[in-house]
């Protein structure tokens, strides 16, 4: 039997709380554009202060390689177009047949050091308009899904207070020209789903092929982003024409460009698999082995992988590690060749599947919201459980507030995008990895998601603040968001750091 008892206040508050679907608004609450231009400003010129600080303030040897990034760099400064492997870029690895856009593009740039500053102080600061262009594009991004005001401000507020992202924009590193076209590519591909217009697809395009000519890993997204177009257009295949007429200029100029993309990574993918049978042959499939040698991020796993396949003898292995250069990667080879014997040992120490899973998880999540580079500095698991507890919330308001009908597709292919790339990650890169070394953290690193941080971000704040309608709970929770992620970046560094992070101290 039904009651005839009207609902109280309290109730109806509650079940409004847990509903769906969340109307979008573009009040955005408390929140007026005022406040949030204000808002905007303030905390990007906080970012920025926090970028020259670590650019100018950081040794060399923490950012992950970025002695080789910067090497390269400056090879590629010396000559025109594009240079060849020799006894001066051999400590430095592959100059052919590898993606080259970002060095050629850096090495170019340098020659503007024009200001007695070091070169690499200089590529740290060219570098840092590739982080304010990524942030910008993620923004972009989380407008076509909402104009929240208060949801934009939460977003900059995280996507420029994630530790491992402000030290890697601040650093040389390929990443971050990679991390940009990824968020441009992403961004013109789902503008172009709700606008139609042309341009936005070519654009997209040009970003996916600049972007696979920046690194390597960056293929998948290519491969997602376009199968996600093919889907989308089959339903359309009449309408995909329209948007091209008429053809302006500006598209022709397009046009142009995507040929010429397309032709440069044919003739580095497609030449690599007819010479050596894969897209991304490693230096001693150019090289001799013994040339191999003398490249720092090379010599590890070519010591390691002769021992592993008998060609070598486990001290002979040692000798040869003894001969490594570089003092971080001497160390790695050492553990690397110890643990592998612990292993043939102990074979139960292997993990499984699942735990493995499990354990990427938490060293992607660590390496995230710490730093993971020459040097680490990593948030014991106890401080990173309202970190999870943000992402579980994020992932209920998608569950619950998610509706096709109201909010389009595009929620659903931005967390396909994600998992995808996620993915093949672990699967082709990492867990390979694994099994080849027996290290389960090697090669795990929270900044290979960054290329799908965009989505990731945008995801995470618009779903984070839709669980609720509630306008004091939603405010309530971006600011504890807010503080959370502000707290646990440049404060948490500047409480754990040591003088070896430091250039400037003994």
């Amino acid at each position: 039997m039904m009651s005839s008892e009207l609902p109280t206040k309290q109730s109806r508050q509650a079940f409004e709380d847990i509903s769906p679907p969340v109307p979008d608004t573009k009040a955005g609450g408390l929140v007026s554009n005022t406040f949030l231009t204000w808002g905007t400003w303030l905390l990007l010129g906080y970012f920025g202060i926090r970028l020259f600080f670590l650019a100018l303030n950081i040794s060399a040897y923490v950012p992950p390689d970025e002695i080789t990034h910067a090497g390269l760099c400056k090879i590629f400064s010396n000559v025109f177009l594009l240079p060849e492997n020799s006894t001066v870029t051999y400590e430095f690895g592959l100059v052919t047949n590898t993606a080259w856009l970002y060095y050629w593009t850096m090495g170019k740039l340098l020659h503007l050091n024009i200001f007695g500053m070091s070169d690499l102080v200089f590529l740290r600061l060219l570098n840092i308009p590739f982080a304010f262009g990524t942030v910008w594009y993620v923004i972009r991004l989380l407008r076509l899904l909402t104009e929240n005001r208060l949801t934009r401000l939460l977003l900059i507020v995280v996507i420029t207070n994630i530790p491992m992202f402000s030290l890697l924009s601040a650093s040389v590193s390929y990443d971050n020209l990679a991390n940009l076209l990824a968020a441009m590519a992403i961004y013109y591909e789902f503008a172009f789903f709700k606008n139609r217009s042309g341009d936005l697809l070519a654009a997209s395009l040009l970003c996916q092929m600049a972007g696979s000519l920046t690194k390597i890993t960056f293929l998948p997204l290519t491969l997602v982003l376009n199968i996600l177009l093919a889907i989308n257009e089959v339903k359309n295949f009449k309408a995909i024409r329209r948007p091209f007429r008429p053809i302006s200029r500006r598209t022709w100029m397009i046009a142009f460009m995507l040929i010429i993309a397309a032709g440069l990574n044919l003739q580095l993918y497609a030449g690599n698999y007819f010479r050596f049978g894969t897209l991304n042959p490693g230096i001693s499939q150019v090289v001799s082995p013994e040339v191999a040698m003398q490249s720092r991020l090379d010599a590890r796993g070519i010591i390691f992988n002769q021992y592993k396949e008998g060609k070598i003898s486990y001290m002979e292995a040692l000798i040869l590690t003894g001969e490594i250069k570089h003092p971080g990667d001497k160390a790695d080879t050492f553990y690397l060749l110890m643990n592998y014997e612990k292993l043939k040992r102990n074979p139960q120490l292997w993990l499984s599947p699942l735990n493995y899973a499990n354990f990427w998880f938490q060293t992607m999540t660590a390496s995230t919201f710490g730093i993971k580079g020459h040097l680490g500095m990593f948030k014991p698991p106890l401080y990173l459980l309202p970190v999870y507890a943000e992402m579980a919330l994020a992932f209920l308001g998608f569950i619950i507030r998610w509706r096709p009908r109201e909010a389009g597709w595009s929620p659903l292919s931005l967390a396909v995008v994600i998992a995808f790339y996620a993915g093949f990650l672990i699967y082709e890169v990492n867990y390979d990895t694994y099994l080849n070394y027996g290290e389960p953290s090697l090669t795990v690193y929270g900044r290979y998601l960054f290329i799908v941080m965009a989505p990731a971000c945008v995801l995470l704040c618009h779903y984070l603040l839709c669980l609720f309608r509630s306008e004091r709970i939603r405010t309530t929770l971006a600011l504890a968001t807010s503080l959370l992620f502000i707290l646990y970046d440049f404060p948490w560094f500047l409480v754990h750091v040591t003088s070896e992070w430091y250039t400037w101290l003994p």
